[in-house]
């Protein structure tokens, strides 16, 4: 069985089986062959805007004995996504360019998104707020001295909380997440000049929340 890191064994571990599935982005593959490896009944595409991993991607593919299962497609984004595909992964980039590739396509046939970015959580919330898809699931993960966050959201009304998500206080990587980015607002603050009155008073408004939030652990 191909092995994968602790990230991508988290995304893998968001997706249900019995879903057809495109992993956006795949660079080289690896989670595509591990959900075919361990789902049943999944249809799985993998595609990336560069060639150059995806030619690795077929390699490996072939060497695990996919190529007639997993479909390999060099495209941007979700363009011209297949009528089928219910399920949508997009891992390991940042947050404002997941929001972008969500919205170059039609999501209307598309019921689950598994999403890992690296930064901007709280601009990623917001975007499924306003694309209609309400958060399921979610865990911080550190790796490599980066943090992501790893979601599913499914189609929904329910508004989900930008700043903390379905996050729990009792996560030793969600509190070190909130402590690393109350210190980092506070630094901001007391380098941005007072003139700034509307940043400063929202930065101190998000400070205000992470500290009742780490205080209730």
């Amino acid at each position: 069985m191909i092995k994968l890191s602790k990230r991508l064994l988290l995304v893998a571990s968001f997706v249900s089986d019995n879903s057809n599935i495109i992993d956006v982005g795949c660079d080289h593959a690896y989670l595509s062959i591990y959900l075919m490896e361990t789902l049943k009944n999944s249809k799985i595409v993998a595609s990336d805007i560069n060639p150059n991993p995806l030619k690795i991607a077929e390699e490996n593919i072939k060497k695990y004995g996919f190529q007639d299962k997993i479909k390999v497609e060099l495209k941007d984004g979700i363009t011209n996504l297949d009528k089928d595909i219910d399920t949508v992964i997009i891992s390991g980039m940042g947050g404002i360019l997941i929001t972008k590739i969500l919205d170059k396509n039609n999501l209307n046939n598309v019921k689950t998104l598994i999403l890992s970015p690296n930064n901007d959580f709280l601009v990623v919330r917001k975007h499924l707020n306003k694309i209609g898809y309400e958060i399921k699931k979610e865990k911080i993960i550190t790796e490599n001295k980066i943090t992501y966050l790893v979601l599913r959201a499914e189609k929904g009304k329910k508004k989900n909380n930008c700043l903390f998500g379905t996050l729990k206080n009792n996560d030793l990587e969600t509190i070190y997440y909130f402590t690393k980015l109350l210190n980092n607002n506070t630094n901001i603050l007391k380098k941005m000049p007072k003139k700034y009155i509307i940043k400063r008073s929202k930065i101190k408004h998000e400070n205000k929340k992470i500290k009742k939030f780490l205080e209730s652990c």
